[in-house]
């Protein structure tokens, strides 16, 4: 059975890096780092459609112990347990269960259409916006909202890459 959280970081992370879907179009599943399976855990709530395919980037670890979250910029939805190649653009800095994070946000390399996305500041500002509003409200339903920071350019994107990837070889060291 295949571990995606030791699945390789990405040929030239952090600027492309492997992400693993989790999420997608109204999909809501988990992966179960004991089991490794991915497990259907709840519907979006609210209905909210997410601006691409989320997921993590695997040989990496957050303050909170979770795999570092990654939204994937495309047009195609991807079934849960796709792996996918992106271009980090930004991170969105939250605030989530009183741990601060990252969420990377990422082009898809296979998708032309955001080939002159950079950094976030190339994206259109109500797709920042559109991003912000989802990350901030999928755990709404629990009287929990996630509060959101702020922007951070690539190369804070690319260091939080690098001290999440830091934190696991640290941590499976300890194994």
């Amino acid at each position: 059975m295949t571990d995606y959280l030791a699945l390789p970081l990405g040929e030239g992370a952090p600027n492309t890096v492997t992400a693993v879907i989790e999420v997608a179009h109204r999909k809501a599943t988990k992966y179960d780092r004991h089991s490794r399976l991915f497990r259907p855990v709840k519907p979006l709530f609210p209905p909210i459609h997410l601006p691409g395919n989320y997921g993590f980037i695997p040989q990496t670890l957050c303050a909170n112990g979770e795999p570092l979250g990654i939204l994937m910029l495309g047009d195609v939805s991807t079934d849960p347990g796709c792996i996918r190649r992106g271009r980090p653009i930004g991170a969105l800095e939250i605030v989530d269960h009183g741990v601060q994070l990252e969420k990377i946000v990422a082009c898809a390399l296979s998708n032309p259409r955001f080939r002159f996305i950079h950094n976030y500041a190339d994206a259109q500002p109500n797709l920042l916006l559109e991003i912000e509003h989802v990350l901030s409200l999928h755990r709404d339903f629990k009287g929990k909202r996630i509060k959101v920071l702020g922007w951070k350019d690539r190369r804070a994107a690319h260091e939080s890459i690098r001290a999440c990837h830091a934190r696991f070889v640290l941590h499976e060291g300890e194994k």
